[in-house]
């Protein structure tokens, strides 16, 4: 049942952020018009996220995963229906839209890493990949009906309603977070020592065990590599279409591609638990998923382009099961927040790296080079982890 309530809580919570991201940006680019600030609102919301997540995990491991996740939503419902009345009131000024990104962005960081924190604590071991498959099921879901039900409440009720109804989800959201049983399922802080050490001490305490671990560390930069890869690529999609037809709809039928990839992964494994996760399997899937993006560039027959970019969607649902599982087997309990934080906030990193790289290079280059390079980059840091993984032996998972 805990899990039942995490996963309610996860959809109306994402729902939530997903429908907020898009009104935002629709107000920005249809009242406001302004590139600038459209520009300047997501360098500070990914800027903050960054930031926020190295320095969470500490935070987290002391006080609870589940107090952070009902602050988030409470926080978050607070703000998005202040910022209902100052719309209403006309009052909203760029440093109130940019303020209101760094919150959200800092607020995200503690969401996700105490999300990913507190599975261990809601289900057995064996039963922790049928978790995360739930969870990354539920999260694309969101992905997929957010932004139809975000542009049908902007056009049928207005942005200002639409913000206060993100608040009544966020509150939804925190009943459900409410009525997690603490006790049954161990959520509460597990490491007594905690109280004894400092701050940055417990925040050293993360980085160093990156360090020890090496397989870890590798792991970290291995998907900061790949990741900009991957992320470049949604840069090109809208280039790729556009190669495609002039008409819109062929960039929809790349993305229901892609999710329907990885929500095809996330349903499999709803129902069939992984028993076991080692490192060469995360590996092999991430040039599996390099291998779709290089595919890429060689056909512009656009069924053939649907089957990679499925392959493609298929392999990040796949990867989005798989490390969270490893790692959650894997990191004592009590380092759980600060390890989970740190690696959100490096693999975060590599989005705005993406964006910048393949969106300055799409003026100056034929996207099929780009879909190459973003394959190439993962493939040769895949194939590096896969033969540094067999020469060092993959680490054994700890038994939390």
């Amino acid at each position: 049942m805990n899990a039942t309530k995490f996963c309610i809580a996860t959809f109306l919570s994402n729902l939530g952020d997903i429908i907020y991201s898009v009104v935002i940006a629709w107000y920005i680019a249809d009242v406001l018009q302004s590139g600038f600030l459209m520009g300047a609102v997501l360098f500070s919301l990914g800027l903050s996220r960054f930031i926020a997540g190295l320095l969470c995990g500490p935070v987290i491991d002391r006080i609870g995963a589940k107090l952070f996740l009902w602050l988030s939503d409470i926080i978050r419902a607070i703000i998005v229906l202040v910022l209902a009345i100052l719309l209403w009131d006309h009052t909203v000024s760029f440093v109130i839209l940019i303020m209101v990104s760094v919150l959200f962005g800092a607020i995200d960081a503690f969401y996700w890493s105490a999300s990913e924190s507190i599975k261990p604590r809601l289900v057995a071991t064996e039963y922790l990949s049928r978790l995360n498959s739930q969870y990354f099921t539920v999260v694309r879901t969101t992905i997929i009906l957010g932004p139809l039900i975000a542009a049908w409440m902007v056009e049928s009720i207005s942005i200002e309603r639409s913000l206060i109804a993100m608040s009544i989800l966020y509150v939804f959201s925190t009943f459900f977070i409410l009525f997690i049983d603490s006790k049954n399922s161990h959520l509460e802080n597990m490491n007594d020592n905690n109280d004894n050490t400092s701050y940055f001490s417990d925040l050293r305490l993360g980085f160093s065990f990156l360090n020890r671990q090496k397989m870890f560390f590798y792991l970290v930069i291995t998907m900061f590599f790949v990741n900009i890869g991957a992320n470049g690529v949604n840069v090109l999609f809208p280039f790729l279409a556009k190669n495609v037809s002039d008409d819109a709809k062929y960039l929809g039928y790349i993305y229901s591609s892609m999710s329907m990839g990885s929500l095809l992964t996330g349903l499999i494994f709803s129902v069939n638990s992984i028993q076991k996760v080692e490192l060469k399997v995360i590996y092999f899937s991430f040039l599996l998923q390099a291998a779709g993006i290089a595919a890429l560039c060689f056909t512009q027959h656009f069924l053939i382009i649907l089957i990679f970019v499925f392959v493609i969607g298929l392999m990040t649902g796949f990867i989005g099961v798989l490390i969270p599982t490893f790692v959650q087997r894997s990191v004592p309990i009590h380092l759980l927040g600060r390890v989970n934080s740190i690696m959100m906030a490096i693999s975060m990193l590599s989005t705005p790296v993406a964006q910048f790289i393949f969106g300055v290079s799409v003026d100056y280059f034929n996207i099929k080079y780009l879909f190459f390079i973003a394959g190439a980059l993962g493939i040769v840091t895949s194939l590096c982890s896969l033969l540094i993984n067999e020469r060092k032996g993959a680490p054994r998972e700890t038994v939390m």
